[in-house]
C-alpha cells in the first residue's frame, strides 16, 4: 500500500526538501499531521509505515495540484472544473481531490501497489460563517474523490476550523471538553485563534518541531479527540474505510 498525501505546508502534513512539488522517502519532511494519519494506519495494520517503510508516502504539494489543474483545464476545454452546482469556495477542494485521486492512480501504476489519498486542507471559517460550509467542503472533496474514481480511497483531513483545534484537545484540554475547540476562530490574527491557544500551550511554541516532540514525547489519543471532535471523527472513519478497501483488493 502506498499513501499519497497532499496538505498545506510543513505545519501539517509536511513539505518536500526538494524544492519539487512532489517527494518521498528521504526528500519527504513528514509534519505533525502525517504522523497523526501513520498512527491511525498502524491501528489497523498494526505496523507504523512511517518507521517501517517510510518510501510508502509519497506527498504532492498543494501548488503542484493547482498546476495539474491547470494544465487539464487548458488540455480539455470543454470540462468544468468547478461544476455548475458548486461554486469557488467548495469547488476548490472538489479539484484539489480529483487532482490528487488521479495521481493517486497515476502513483498506483508507476508503484504497482494499491494507494491511498489523504487532502488535507484547513477548513478555517468564522462565527459569520454558515452552519453547512464545513459539511460543504467535506462533499466537495468527497465528490473530487469520486470523479477521479478512487472512491472511498480518498481521505477527506479537514479539521474545523484548524489542525491546532486537534491538538489542543490533547495538549490543552487532556481530551475533555474539546468540541467547543471546532467554534474557534479560523483567522490567525484573532487574538483567541487555535494558533494562539497551541503556542500559549506548549510554552510559546507551536512551532511544526515543537509539535513534533510534543506528539513523540506524549502520543495521541485518537479515540478520544475523535469521541469530543465531530470534525476529526469523520476523518477517523473515512480513513477505516480506505484501509478497509484496500484488504477487501489485496483478499480480491
Amino acid at each position: 500500500m502506498i499513501v499519497v498525501l497532499s496538505g498545506e505546508g510543513r505545519s501539517d502534513l509536511g513539505a518536500c526538501r526538494n524544492a519539487q512539488g512532489h517527494c518521498s522517502g528521504d526528500t519527504f519532511a513528514p509534519g505533525p499531521m502525517t504522523v497523526l494519519v501513520d498512527q491511525e494506519i498502524a491501528s489497523h495494520l498494526h505496523y507504523s509505515p512511517l518507521a517501517c517503510a517510510p518510501e510508502a508516502y509519497l506527498y504532492v504539494s498543494e501548488t503542484w495540484l493547482s498546476e495539474q489543474a491547470r494544465v487539464r483545464k487548458q488540455n480539455s476545454r470543454k470540462i468544468s472544473l468547478t461544476g455548475q452546482k458548486r461554486g469557488q469556495e467548495t469547488g476548490y477542494y472538489h479539484i484539489n481531490a480529483w487532482m490528487l485521486g488521479e495521481a493517486a492512480k497515476d502513483f498506483e501504476q508507476q508503484h504497482n501497489d494499491i494507494a491511498i489519498a489523504v487532502l488535507f486542507r484547513d477548513s478555517d471559517g468564522s462565527h459569520a460563517a454558515r452552519a453547512s460550509e464545513w459539511s460543504d467542503k467535506w462533499q466537495s472533496m468527497r465528490s473530487g474523490f469520486q470523479r477521479a474514481e478512487l472512491g472511498a480511497r480518498g481521505v477527506p483531513m479537514l479539521p474545523k476550523p484548524k489542525s491546532e483545534a486537534w491538538l489542543l484537545c490533547a495538549v490543552a484540554n487532556g481530551y475533555q471538553h474539546c468540541q467547543a475547540l471546532e467554534g474557534l476562530p479560523g483567522n490567525d490574527d484573532s487574538p483567541y485563534s487555535a494558533k494562539k491557544q497551541l503556542q500559549a500551550a506548549l510554552g510559546g511554541d507551536a512551532s511544526t518541531e515543537a509539535q513534533l516532540n510534543w506528539l513523540q514525547a506524549h502520543g495521541f489519543d485518537h479515540e478520544a479527540v475523535a469521541a469530543n471532535m465531530p470534525s476529526y471523527q469523520q476523518f477517523k472513519t473515512s480513513l477505516a474505510a480506505a484501509i478497509g478497501e484496500v484488504r477487501s483488493h489485496h483478499r480480491s
